[in-house]
């Protein structure tokens, strides 16, 4: 799981970065709110939680996990391109953000409950 989140990561940070150079070079920061979704819940985010499931390895093995993964990698591009649509003023770009950003938040609660779950033994919690 550490070495899919990380190199989904590195394609997230290069994306970001390709965004912001793009953005830059046109003088136009219209895009910035995608931008800096996709390096923080992207690169930032994800490289992070790469090294939570390398220095733990039992939550890595969980169902928790590959929900975490999917619903993650699923949910951000929609999420980003529902972002990118309100700020062109795009219709029903709301909706678009909203079912990203949900799937985004569940990825989360997944992770979060699987360290309380499986991030160290009933020994080390105490």
């Amino acid at each position: 799981m550490d070495e899919k989140l990380l190199r989904c990561a590195v394609l997230y940070a290069l994306l970001g970065i390709g965004m912001g150079l793009a953005m830059a070079g046109s003088h136009d920061g219209t895009n910035r709110g995608v931008h800096v979704h996709v390096n923080m819940l992207g690169w930032v985010s994800m490289v992070l939680m790469a090294l939570a499931y390398r220095q733990f390895p039992r939550m890595a093995h969980s169902l928790l996990a590959r929900a975490h993964f999917w619903l993650h990698n699923l949910g951000l591009p929609v999420m980003a391109a529902g972002i990118y649509m309100v700020l062109h003023q795009l219709p029903h770009a709301e909706p678009v953000v909203a079912g990203g950003s949900m799937a985004v938040a569940a990825s989360f609660a997944c992770f979060a409950l699987n360290v309380w779950l499986n991030a160290f033994s009933p020994r080390e919690a105490a």
